[in-house]
C-alpha cells in the first residue's frame, strides 16, 4: 500500500534546494469532482477529484494508520464496502464539515488531526505531564535585510562554472534499510530523476517549461501543485539567484531548526503562491523549504530539508535531502557527482 500511495498521491522531487507555503494564491482549476470520477464516494462527492490522494494521506497521517485501517485488506480495492472504520470515517468527516460550516464560516480550522494527533482514537484524558512549549528564539537586535540574506546565500553556494551534472544517489526509506538507486541528470534548469524500484523505474522531468512523470508503461498524472513542486525544485537547484524564481521576498523572523539559528523569508511567485525559505543565519545556506496545498480537510504540507552541503566544481549542493509530506517521507543521499559531464537534451 505504501507504494500505491506514493504513485497515486505523491510525487518524488527532482532536485536539491531549499519552506512552508503559508497560503496558496493559485487555485485548483480541476472541475471534475471525486463523485464523478470515483465509485463509492458518499461524503467527498463535491471535492475536486485531484484532491483525493492528498486527503487520504492527510487522514492516515492524522490517525497514525495505513490504508488497510479503513479499506478492505490493503489490496488496493478501495471501493469495497461494509467496513466499520470506513463508515466511521465518513461520519467523522460529516462532523468536521458541520463544525467548520457552523463555527468557522466553512474554513477548515478543525481537521482530523485536531483531535486524533496520530492516534486512531482521540484521547479525552488530560496529559498531566505535557512537554513544555518551545520558546520562540530571541529576535535579532537589528532586523536582517532580505537582500543581505540572499547575497549571503548566493556567496555561500558559490559561482563555479557548472553547466551540467550527472549525479548518482540513493533514496532511503524511513526504515533505514530499504533503498532505491537514483540517477539525476541536470542541465541548467532542466532536471531528470530516474528512481529504480524493484519492479519499475519512475522518471520525473522538468524540461525548462513543464514537468512530467512516467514509467515505461506510460505517463503518471500530476496535479497542478505536483508539477509546480518539480518545477520549483529544478529552478532552485539550477540557480542561486532566487530572485529569478520569486517576484517578492520578505524577511519575517528568526527561528531555530535542529538547534541552529535560521532566518525565515517568505517568498512569493508570479502566480501569488508563497513559500517559506529558511536560511542558516551563520552559513547563509538554504536549509528548508516548505509549501502548502489546501484541501477540503485542511492543509497538505510539503517539507524539504537540505543538509551536508559539499563543493562540486565551485558550487555547493546538499548531499542529504529529506522530503516529507503527510504519511510519507524519505531521504536522498548523494553518492557521486560528475560536473559538466555530457547530458543530452533528449533526456528532458
Amino acid at each position: 500500500m505504501k507504494k500505491a500511495i506514493k504513485l497515486f498521491a505523491i510525487i518524488s522531487f527532482a532536485a536539491f534546494a531549499g519552506t512552508f507555503l503559508a497560503t496558496s494564491g493559485s487555485t485548483q482549476t480541476q472541475t471534475v469532482t471525486a463523485g464523478q470520477k470515483f465509485k463509492s464516494i458518499k461524503v467527498l462527492n463535491d471535492m475536486p477529484a485531484d484532491q483525493l490522494g492528498k486527503v487520504m494521506n492527510l487522514m492516515t497521517a492524522s490517525l497514525g494508520v495505513q490504508c488497510k485501517y479503513c479499506h478492505a485488506s490493503n489490496d488496493a480495492d478501495f471501493e469495497k464496502e461494509g467496513f466499520e472504520h470506513k463508515d466511521a470515517a465518513r461520519a467523522m468527516l460529516k462532523m468536521v464539515f458541520d463544525i467548520n460550516k457552523n463555527y468557522f464560516e466553512g474554513r477548515p480550522e478543525v481537521t482530523c488531526n485536531t483531535c486524533h494527533r496520530a492516534q486512531g482514537h482521540p484521547q479525552a484524558a488530560l496529559n498531566l505531564y505535557p512537554a513544555p512549549p518551545e520558546p520562540r528564539p530571541a529576535q535579532p537586535a537589528t532586523k536582517p535585510v532580505t537582500a543581505d540574506i540572499l547575497a549571503k546565500f548566493a556567496a555561500a553556494i558559490g559561482t563555479g562554472d557548472v553547466k551540467s551534472r550527472k549525479i548518482t544517489a540513493q533514496r532511503i526509506e524511513p526504515d533505514g534499510k530499504t533503498t532505491e538507486a537514483e540517477e539525476i541528470l541536470q542541465s541548467g534548469s532542466k532536471i531528470r530523476v530516474n528512481t529504480t524500484y524493484p519492479t519499475v523505474v519512475v522518471s520525473e522531468v522538468f524540461d525548462g517549461t513543464k514537468a512530467r512523470k512516467f514509467t515505461d508503461a506510460g505517463p503518471i498524472d500530476l496535479t497542478a501543485d505536483e508539477s509546480e513542486q518539480i518545477k520549483r525544485e529544478a529552478l532552485i537547484f539550477g540557480s542561486a539567484d532566487l530572485k529569478s524564481i520569486y517576484t517578492k521576498m520578505d524577511y519575517r523572523f528568526a527561528d531555530k531548526i535542529d538547534g541552529r539559528d535560521v532566518y525565515l523569508v517568505q517568498a512569493t511567485t508570479a502566480d501569488n503562491s508563497r513559500d517559506r525559505l529558511y536560511f542558516d543565519a551563520q552559513t547563509g545556506l538554504l536549509v528548508r523549504r516548505m509549501s502548502t496545498v489546501f484541501t477540503v480537510v485542511g492543509p497538505f504540507v510539503y517539507q524539504f530539508d537540505y543538509a551536508d552541503y559539499k563543493d562540486f566544481g565551485g558550487v555547493k549542493i546538499p548531499t542529504t535531502y529529506k522530503v516529507a509530506v503527510p504519511n510519507i517521507r524519505w531521504t536522498r543521499k548523494i553518492v557521486d557527482v560528475k560536473i559538466n559531464a555530457p547530458v543530452e537534451d533528449k533526456n528532458f
